[in-house]
């Protein structure tokens, strides 16, 4: 099975290589997101996502997949943070799941330990310390609004049934 892993995996990486000669840059992403979803803790999987990222002027994303990497650049740390200014999230959203001490960079296991620092400091994500608030708040808002219109509805039929009636009694 791990033969066919790693068959499939060069197969895709050299679609990839032909998407971004061609300049397919967004398909070339979603392939290697792919491979990321398979394998999120391949480091040379969020380098190659980086460096597309980099080409295309997305400096978030590129923060975001090269936070681990010894490639990574200041301006997209700061951007990867501006935009996800929570630490919980962007311990989600680096899909590192592996032990960090296995990080081949310094730097970078600093990066993490740091984040990981930061996400305790701050404490748990809202939605962790009141899970039954958030989900009652967003689904209150759908039935609320279709009880209005449903409520508009009944009341325009209902006053054309009475204007009906009401026709229908004067000579």
């Amino acid at each position: 099975m791990i033969d066919h892993l790693c068959v499939a995996k060069s197969d895709v990486l050299a679609r990839v290589k032909n998407d971004l000669a061609l300049g397919h840059t967004y398909t070339a992403i979603q392939r290697l997101r792919t491979l990321v979803a398979v394998d999120p803790d391949d480091l040379e999987l969020h380098r190659m996502l980086a460096s597309v990222y980099r080409q295309t002027g997305n400096l978030v994303e590129a923060g975001r997949w090269s936070f681990l990497t010894e490639d990574v650049r200041p301006e997209e740390l700061a951007a990867f943070e501006r935009a996800n200014p929570d630490p919980w999230l962007r311990l989600r959203l680096i899909r590192w799941a592996g032990d960090p001490r296995t990080l081949p960079d310094a730097a970078a296991r600093a990066r993490l330990w740091a984040l990981r620092q930061a996400a305790e400091r701050s404490g748990p994500p809202e939605r962790w310390n009141h899970p039954e608030k958030t989900p009652q708040t967003r689904s209150m808002k759908i039935p609320c609004l279709f009880v209005a219109v449903a409520m508009v509805v009944f009341g325009t039929l209902a006053a054309i049934g009475v204007l009906r009636a009401i026709s229908m009694l004067l000579p």
